[in-house]
């Protein structure tokens, strides 16, 4: 299992002492949660509630939600199909939501049994009559009701009830997940999200029956001093749902989903719900931010909940949810993959998770699985190799994970063109990016890695203090998908969108460059052990962040946290301020020697290299990294790297291999102008680096496709001989 359970204890103890809850406490109800849910007798109930079907506000991610959660909680955590109620869409009303909650979950649920109440769907607020001023937050149900003057109630369930709900359970393993948003900005999407919550400035007031409910649930025994609620984003923000390439989601809960698909047993709860906050805030920016929410200040709950569901076994990107074909084809679900490779992943190899006692370099146990198809999360594969039948067959349940890697060459970024740009400038944009190899110009509507626009066009509101609007309106720009302006992308005003559009080609390049990279991260499938930190050198020497190839060691090591002052920020991505000076240290835990090659991309997705050559440092992507041996960057002694430029996140990818990066240097040397000690080096032609760079990987993996018979065009990467971690950063 990793960590002994006292030492993991301790070690999340000195975690959650940082943001106030004391190591004594936390081994009291940590011990507890342990011990209560090791008793073979435990149950584990779900209700999960989604609701697309509004009458004035469709959405089209909260159904997804509910099967992503039915997918994890089935697969990954043992839950019962039978156990899991889901209420969906026309049955998911206010009397269906409070009627099963009593009736699957408070009614059936003993002490030690685990609860988990899950909605998706549109928020709102309701005020009480005889206080205007007080309003609560509220969930709409698939029966809402427009408020009218004579007649203000609807049928929204309070918060408070669902709080009160969960109180009242006879077990104290239990969390409430709401994703959905409490605040109406005035408008139904931002950039490529569809906002979940009602589309009504109208504030209607709790119905009758739902006040009577919750008053006899108040007057109730409540068993729960305290609740963890997780919500997809702080009270006056919004949360949103994207559509990706063949599903829509909710931003949290799909990030959410997939960070525990990649859990193991020795993760903590604080690890897994991290990465879901930092993977929702690099899509959505600061208008979106994951909170957990308990009502008595403490997050012990929600994190104790969750050493609750952690099983003792490995990580996993997906499962088998079907055999057919005489067992020659199956159904998987890849939930843990992340929606970039997902994307990519026909072909790719997928292997049967590893069992106790068994090792993967048994070919005659592990089954290997070749991705043919691919619809949304759901795919099918053609078995390879056949189990050792006195071992068992392939069934349903079994978890898989990835094993090679399969991405096309010809890999492009996809543009979405504003609503707010008028007809002809439309045309003219999809012209002018006609003209860009592997640069494609879609609909506002339509699934994209960044969108173009004019800058008086975007929620100036999200815009960070940094930039004045006001000085870039009429000029165009790029922006992330959630509206959100790329430094240095804004022209001068009155230029022509076919200006606009060639000027900004070196950074699409540069972006494009920064999305290959990102397709080769891999800490959670990699089998090579690596393990890496970012630490501050100024103005405090500090361990800020570790990332680390999960399943060569076994476990997740708890990240430490940055400075006490800085707690809200650690649920997301860290915040650097501009002048600290940082170091990554990497250390080569395997037993064979690797190379590494680092890069970094700013804030405006301009991309750097920062160990390329320098003849007198041991750490130059040259040099090979001996085995217990470790590098810095930049070199052990040196200052440090100066965090500068506009505010926004900035990304640095530690790249190990194998193999030497040959070709990688190649590259940059092509177009290298200066000196070559200058680090860190930008790059001149990012684009070329980076194809470089899966040239390399896939060179280094060449043996591992071959011993499995796998034939491809294209570039197959096999986990075992590389390994990305990335580290992202708020410049601010």
């Amino acid at each position: 299992m990793g960590l002994k359970r006292r030492e993991f204890l301790q070690q999340a103890g000195r975690v959650l002492a940082a943001i106030g809850i004391s190591e004594a406490g936390w081994l009291r109800l940590g011990s507890r949660y342990l011990e209560a849910l090791a008793q073979p007798t435990a149950r584990k109930l779900a209700l999960l509630v989604g609701v697309d079907q509004y009458p004035d506000s469709p959405l089209h991610g909260c159904v997804t939600d509910v099967e992503l959660q039915r997918e994890l909680l089935v697969y990954r955590f043992g839950f019962a199909p039978s156990d899991i109620l889901t209420l969906t869409d026309a049955g998911a009303t206010r009397d269906n939501i409070e009627t099963a909650f009593v009736t699957h979950l408070r009614e059936q649920a003993k002490p030690g049994d685990v609860v988990v109440f899950h909605f998706s769907g549109c928020g709102s607020r309701v005020s009480f009559g005889d206080s205007p001023g007080k309003m609560q937050n509220s969930l709409v149900p698939a029966n809402d009701v427009v408020p009218l003057l004579e007649n203000r109630s609807v049928n929204d369930i309070l918060e408070e009830t669902v709080l009160q709900l969960v109180r009242s359970l006879a077990t104290e393993n239990a969390i409430a997940i709401l994703d959905t948003s409490h605040t109406y900005p005035g408008f139904l999407k931002n950039g490529n999200f569809r906002i979940r919550s009602r589309p009504r400035p109208t504030i209607g007031q709790p119905s009758l029956a739902e006040l009577t409910f919750v008053e006899g649930l108040q007057a109730g025994k409540n068993n729960r001093s305290a609740i963890a609620l997780l919500s997809a984003a702080a009270n006056s923000q919004i949360a949103g749902e994207q559509e990706w390439n063949g599903f829509t989601a909710g931003l949290f809960t799909y990030a959410l989903t997939q960070s525990l698909w990649l859990a193991t047993p020795a993760s903590s709860f604080s690890v897994s719900f991290s990465r879901a906050a930092g993977t929702v805030e690099q899509i959505a920016g600061l208008s979106q931010q994951p909170q957990i929410r308990p009502d008595n200040l403490t997050t012990a709950p929600a994190l104790n909940f969750a050493t609750s569901l952690m099983l003792n076994s490995a990580a996993a990107d997906g499962a088998v949810t079907a055999v057919e074909d005489g067992g020659k084809t199956v159904q998987l679900w890849l939930g843990g993959l992340s929606a970039g490779v997902l994307e990519c992943c026909e072909g790719s190899v997928f292997a049967m998770d590893e069992k106790e006692g068994d090792s993967l370099e048994d070919s005659n146990y592990t089954s290997r699985l070749l991705l043919r198809s691919r619809t949304g999360l759901s795919a099918k594969a053609q078995i390879l190799d056949k189990l050792d039948r006195t071992k068992g067959q392939l069934t349903a349940g079994d978890l898989v994970r990835e094993e090679i890697r399969v991405l096309p060459r010809n890999i492009g970024l996809t543009v979405a063109l504003d609503s707010g740009l008028e007809r002809i400038e439309r045309v003219d944009a999809t012209s002018a990016f006609a003209t860009v190899p592997q640069v494609s110009a879609v609909g506002s509507e339509q699934p994209a890695d960044f969108r173009f626009g004019r800058v008086s066009e975007t929620i100036v509101a999200q815009t960070p203090a940094a930039y004045e609007p006001a000085l870039y309106q009429g000029r165009y720009g790029l922006f992330s998908v959630s509206q959100m302006l790329i430094p240095d992308t804004q022209g001068d005003g009155g230029e022509a969108v076919k200006v606009a559009v060639q000027r900004l080609i070196p950074q699409l390049k540069a972006l494009q460059a920064g999305k290959l990279l990102r397709l080769t991260v891999n800490e959670t499938s990699s089998r090579l052990k690596v393990r890496a930190v970012l630490a501050t050198l100024a103005p405090q020497a500090r361990v800020m962040v570790q990332r680390e190839s999960v399943r060569a060691s076994g476990d997740y090591r708890l990240e430490p946290l940055s400075a006490p002052s800085e707690k809200s920020s650690n649920l997301g991505i860290l915040s650097l301020p501009i002048g600290s000076r940082i170091q990554y240290r990497l250390y080569n835990e395997s037993d064979r020697p690797v190379y590494a090659a680092v890069f970094s991309s700013d804030t405006a997705g301009r991309l750097l290299a920062m160990n390329y050559q320098a003849e007198s440092d041991a750490g130059a992507m040259s040099m090979a990294i001996a085995p217990g041996d470790n590098l810095s960057v930049p070199a052990a002694g040196a200052l440090g790297l100066a965090v500068s430029g506009a505010v926004g996140l900035a990304e640095t990818f530690i790249i190990v291999s194998e193999n030497s990066f040959d070709r990688t240097l190649a590259a940059i040397a092509a177009e290298m102008q200066q000196t070559r000690d200058t680090l860190p080096v930008m790059l001149l032609n990012p684009l070329n680096v980076a194809r470089a760079v899966l040239e390399d990987l896939h060179v280094a993996s060449i043996p591992g496709v071959q011993k499995l018979g796998i034939s491809t065009d294209d570039l197959a990467l096999d986990v075992n001989v590389w390994a990305t971690l990335s580290f992202v950063y708020r410049v601010v």
